[in-house]
């Protein structure tokens, strides 16, 4: 699947070799802005992105993909790659983003509590994924704050219709009426015109962080790594409405 990427030189300092970034499939809403901003400081160095579910693009990297940084939607992935010796640094976390439930705008849901009414289509992320993970914790806490959590419990569980490698296409099948609400983070949301965004109450707001970490041990890895978190990046991440790390 990354097979056009995985050719990155894993090591020395040559800057004219490019950059290779894997990032989760959540931030493709702002690879092109990433991309055209790191371009504008460093014309030398022309940035390759390939996005995907976090998970997978840890399996990747674990079966010998090579790339310079990696960024995960979650910092368990990270850190996993971490304590396999197959990164060159430790991760850090530079941005946050919200769990959100997004429904179609002419959908039968209005309300969390119509996730459990019969006949209801729910999307989710597949097991393994961030937004899976994120999902489940988010129904758990919604869960506790119904009249009968088990019985919600069970009916929504009932009433998940697919789960999907990644959450640009968890989104995708509600916008597409494929299916009548689904979990995604809040950015995905505020880029969708083909859903509303349902609230969550306080106690379900799940907070997603986002891991970066260095693969390669090439010079111009730390030095995107450092840009990351810098000025530029922080307005471009505070545009799609990230909020960014201390």
């Amino acid at each position: 699947m990354l097979v056009l990427v995985t050719t990155a030189c894993a090591g020395g300092d040559g800057s004219d070799d490019g950059l290779t970034l894997f990032a989760a499939a959540s931030l493709r809403a702002v690879t092109d802005d990433l991309e055209a901003a790191w371009e504008g400081t460093h014309p030398d160095v022309p940035l390759t992105v390939a996005t995907e579910a976090s998970n997978v693009l840890a399996a990747q990297v674990a079966e010998g993909a090579r790339a310079d940084v990696f960024i995960s939607a979650d910092e368990a992935q990270t850190k996993r790659l971490a304590a396999a010796g197959l990164t060159t640094a430790e991760p850090v976390t530079f941005a946050h983003n919200e769990i959100a439930l997004v429904a179609g705008a002419d959908g039968p849901v209005e309300d969390v509590a119509d996730l459990a009414e019969p006949g209801i289509k729910v999307i989710v992320g597949g097991p393994g994924t961030p937004i899976g993970r994120y999902t489940e914790l988010a129904l758990g806490a919604l869960a506790a704050t119904m009249p009968d959590p088990e019985a919600f419990s069970a009916a929504v569980a009932g009433n998940i219709a697919s789960r999907e490698d990644n959450v640009r296409a968890a989104l995708a099948k509600v916008e597409l009426g494929e299916g009548d609400a689904a979990f995604v983070y809040r950015t995905d949301a505020l880029g969708s015109t083909d859903t509303v965004e349902i609230e969550l109450p306080p106690s379900a707001r799940v907070d997603a962080a986002y891991s970066a970490v260095q693969l390669s041990d090439r010079v111009i890895a730390a030095t995107f790594l450092d840009w990351l978190r810098g000025r530029d990046m922080a307005s471009i991440l505070r545009d799609a409405g990230f909020e960014v790390a201390p």
